[in-house]
């Protein structure tokens, strides 16, 4: 059983005390059982009990964003692997070797988060904001930050192949020794990146929007001309 099973059973427990515990305060008030009340004030316990319950009512989504919280707090007990994070603000979070593979990060913002070593395989990062984070030596294979926003992003070392950055910005990343094999860098933006010693195609550079100010995998400024770049597979 996982922490959230926990958390969730938690809560049923306490709504059962809860409803033990009116019933029985009602038996005390009337001198009564409770199968002898009146309706009306069956009735009236029953309103209670929708409010109480109203009122400490579970979401999984909010469980889950408290547990990630949690986790980089300190806790670190709990894999969050397909947690639903999607539009959460984690921003700054300590998360490093966190295990988030096929997460859901959809829209989340982890500005300046750090991120190094974190497990993101197959997790959705489409449209969130990674400026500044910290992802070095972090393994997001398949992962998909489409139209995600990574400037200024440490990605040194990161396992991104087969990653979708389709449209995504990478203004000033560093993505030194990145493996990016297989990665669609589809009208990506890469001004001013770092891609020195990155495994990356002549394809995938072609490929993008931007590289005006890079810093190629040969170590040198882009300077328009990508046939320097044609054996690149």
């Amino acid at each position: 059983m996982t922490r959230l099973d926990d958390r969730l059973a938690a809560i049923e427990r306490r709504l059962d005390e809860i409803q033990a515990l009116l019933l029985r305060l009602v038996e005390l008030q009337t001198g009564g059982e409770v199968d002898d009340l009146p309706e009306a004030n069956l009735q009236t316990v029953h309103e209670v009990l929708n409010e109480l319950g109203a009122e400490v009512a579970y979401d999984p989504l909010e469980i889950q964003y408290q547990l990630a919280r949690d986790w980089a707090e300190g806790d670190r007990a709990e894999e969050m692997a397909e947690f639903d994070l999607s539009g959460r603000n984690l921003r700054g979070v300590d998360l490093k070797d966190a295990v988030l593979t096929r997460a859901n990060l959809a829209k989340a913002d982890l500005t300046g988060a750090k991120l190094m070593r974190a497990a993101l395989d197959e997790a959705d990062l489409s449209r969130c904001r990674l400026d500044r984070a910290d992802l070095s030596g972090a393994s997001m294979e398949g992962a998909d930050l489409t139209f995600a926003h990574v400037t200024y992003c440490k990605l040194e070392g990161t396992n991104l192949r087969f990653a979708l950055l389709t449209r995504a910005n990478m203004n000033g990343a560093n993505l030194s020794s990145t493996n990016l094999a297989g990665a669609q860098l589809n009208r990506a933006i890469l001004t001013r990146a770092n891609l020195t010693d990155a495994q990356v195609s002549y394809k995938q550079l072609a490929s993008t929007s931007a590289l005006d100010g890079a810093t190629m995998p040969d170590g040198r400024l882009f300077d328009g001309d990508f046939s320097p770049y044609a054996n690149y597979r």
